[in-house]
């Protein structure tokens, strides 16, 4: 019997034209820009495995929601071609990609998957377990001019800390750390949570809720809530709480 198993590589968090491999598959660039200026792009693929693979390519409508993350869903303003291919031991292809919507004053994103198709079955003695790669390329259509805006606001929630990252530009950013610090009534630290970041689409808001200790809650005077973002910019929201900070 033969076995199929699923990878999946999330390349959301990476950033910049890098380059990104999953079981023998090299993908360059990571992310695709797209202007007035420069409406066209290639996304090129390597297979560097050892047996020639198959895949297949479709372009997803990308959104985000403030608690549980990314939303697809099926769009045609992304044309890429091919949307089938294969690739013997070696070679290098490249996808084409292009919109077939006019560029617009917020920013547009996309998400380009190239996924594995798994191989012909064989006639096998044993159980074996075949990894398929699935790769998800961000796609930005820049808007016709672009405005950087945003916000930071925390407030007590039922366990801890409620922070609230708002987008009011028409761009995209992408927040690398979300960081609280607790300070006590003498201005030391008690102790610093930490979560990770993720996108934050033109618009939109991203939530984080970050938990307070029990035991310590009590003694929090003051909350002081850091946002990181990947251009290294920090956005700091305080957040006093003169009664403590147990919800």
């Amino acid at each position: 019997m033969r076995k199929i198993g699923i990878a999946v590589l999330a390349l959301g968090l990476l950033c910049g034209a890098g380059r990104a491999r999953a079981s023998g598959l090299n993908v360059s660039p990571v992310q695709v820009w797209l202007a007035p200026d420069s409406s066209k792009s290639l996304i090129t693929l390597r297979n560097e495995g050892s047996e020639e693979a198959r895949y297949q390519v479709s372009a997803m409508l990308w959104d985000e929601d403030a608690r549980t993350g990314m939303k697809l869903s099926p769009t045609e303003d992304i044309v890429v071609f091919p949307t089938v291919l294969s690739l013997k031991v070696g070679e290098t292809k490249s996808l084409r990609v292009g919109p077939v919507v006019p560029f617009g004053p917020i920013e547009k994103t996309y998400r380009i998957f190239i996924e594995e198709m798994p191989a012909p079955q064989k006639q096998e003695t044993r159980a074996t377990v075949r990894v398929l790669t699935r790769i998800g390329i961000p796609v930005f259509l820049a808007p016709t001019k672009a405005l950087e805006d945003r916000r930071v606001s925390a407030a007590l929630s039922g366990k801890g800390a409620a922070v609230e990252v708002e987008n009011t530009g028409n761009v995209h950013f992408r927040i690398d750390t979300v960081r609280m610090e607790a300070l006590g009534a003498d201005g030391g630290k008690l102790f610093e949570k930490q979560a990770q970041g993720w996108y934050v689409l033109a618009g939109g808001h991203k939530r984080y809720d970050l938990e307070i200790p029990r035991e310590s809650c009590g003694k929090v005077r003051k909350l002081v809530v850091s946002v990181k973002t990947e251009s290294e910019q920090v956005l700091q929201k305080p957040l006093e709480t003169p009664s403590g900070a147990c919800g």
